[in-house]
């Protein structure tokens, strides 16, 4: 008969010696290479050999760029140069857009607070069904020539021009 605790027992993983030794390894040198790399003298001798990189390759680039630059206008493709000039023609069409929409708010807002409300054109028309008792001057005593306009306090007649 079989034992039942065999069947539960976990298989024995004959790779975990290694990984414990390539972990502890690692780590070691995380240590080691975190505590050089944080002095000023490798961030001097850094800074130094990448000058001393930038500067040699220099006149690599620029040939490579003037190489490329010919071939790209040898088959009528779009260079670096091409491409920022039309994001800053972009960029520029964006903030017009922008000033527009913006102007175009301020209209609307503009046009929106000037246009009546059903209620204020139903107390515009109760207004304008007031009988002739309440008006300050009648106005069937006006002469032809005389206009009736209305100013911000007082109402008075003003002649007008044929």
């Amino acid at each position: 008969m079989s034992n039942p605790e065999a069947k539960t027992s976990k298989p024995v993983d004959w790779l975990e010696p290694w990984r414990e030794m390539r972990n502890g390894y690692m780590d070691a040198w995380a240590k080691a290479m975190t505590g050089a790399v944080n002095t000023d003298a490798y961030s001097q001798f850094s800074g130094l050999m990448l000058d001393t990189y930038l500067t040699t390759s220099e006149p690599f680039r620029e040939a490579q760029q003037k190489i490329m630059l010919s071939t790209l206008e040898q088959m009528q493709m779009p260079t670096r140069s091409d491409f920022v000039s039309l994001a800053e023609r972009l960029a520029n069409l964006e903030l017009l857009l922008d000033d527009m929409s913006a102007k175009l708010s301020e209209m609307a807002r503009i046009v929106s607070s000037s246009v009546p409300t059903p209620e204020a054109e139903a107390e515009a028309s109760e207004a304008s069904k007031t009988s002739k008792s309440e008006l300050p001057v009648d106005p069937t005593s006006l002469k032809p020539g005389l206009k009736f306009t209305r100013k911000s306090s007082a109402r008075t007649p003003k002649k007008g021009s044929k």
